[in-house]
């Protein structure tokens, strides 16, 4: 667009001429830039500039009026370890109602409860009847439920102090390098039947026995090397006695090994 002022008549001021998209005049008059007339504001309002100029308290009063909100919102204070009132209160509801299923079970239920217990048990790895049958008391079975259930798991193949006894002697003497005696020793911390856990050990080969104890001396010797003679027979000694290996067994097994090249 282009613009053109026309001749001034009078104190008037000029008006601005301006062309549109179509070539026509449009006339605009400078009263327009005219200044406004001052703003007069009704009794109870506040100028904008009144209000900024207030004193910090007044704008601190909103503040102050929200301190109950912000607190309301902080988290409540916790007690002994960091647990709440209210969460011991529902910890010990839970437990309540835990003690009132237990109390309604039904015999047919308790005994599935317990029976997938055992089993599950056995399954990850064999137990005696001494094992079992604690378990059976700690799960409030008298004694005549206790020995029928027993009976039951011989019948089934689950229970054999026996069995349990010769897989004993297999993974502590030959795999364990542990002797005789180190071997009753375990049998009778797991209650199994001494009749079984002696049949069992008498099982055992003595040439087998003799042979792990002197590869377990040998073993034990490159440690003491060093060492006297005779501090290093007591030692290996003491060692091999703690391993459950009858003295016969100890003595032999030392020499032999002290005596070896780089002992």
């Amino acid at each position: 667009m282009s613009s053109r002022s026309r001749p001034s008549s009078g104190a008037r001021a000029p008006d601005t001429v301006l062309h549109d998209d179509r070539g026509e005049e449009r006339h605009m008059s400078d009263e327009s830039s005219e200044h406004l007339a001052p703003v007069s504001y009704l009794p109870w309002a506040t100028p904008a500039g009144e209000a900024q100029r207030a004193s910090p308290v007044s704008r601190a009063e909103p503040e102050e009026s929200s301190a109950p909100e912000a607190a309301a919102e902080r988290p409540q204070r916790r007690e002994f370890g960091g647990q709440s009132r209210l969460s011991r209160r529902s910890r010990l509801a839970a437990v309540g109602d835990d003690d009132e299923r237990t109390e309604s079970e039904s015999g047919a239920e308790r005994d599935e409860r317990i029976d997938r217990l055992v089993v599950s048990r056995l399954r990850r790895s064999a137990l005696s009847i001494t094992e079992v049958r604690s378990v059976l008391v700690e799960h409030g079975l008298d004694e005549v439920e206790i020995e029928e259930w027993i009976e039951r798991y011989e019948r089934l193949g689950y229970l054999d102090d026996a069995r349990l006894a010769e897989q004993v002697v297999h993974s502590h003497g030959a795999r364990r390098g542990k002797g005789s005696g180190a071997i009753m020793q375990e049998l009778g911390r797991r209650g199994v039947d001494p009749t079984a856990a002696r049949a069992a050990v008498d099982e055992l080969d003595p040439e087998v026995e003799r042979e792990n104890a002197h590869a377990v001396a040998e073993r034990r010797a490159r440690q003491l090397t060093g060492l006297d003679r005779k501090t290093a027979e007591r030692r290996l000694s003491a060692f091999l006695q703690r391993r459950g290996y009858p003295g016969d067994v100890v003595r032999e097994a030392v020499s032999s090994a002290l005596a070896a090249p780089g002992s």
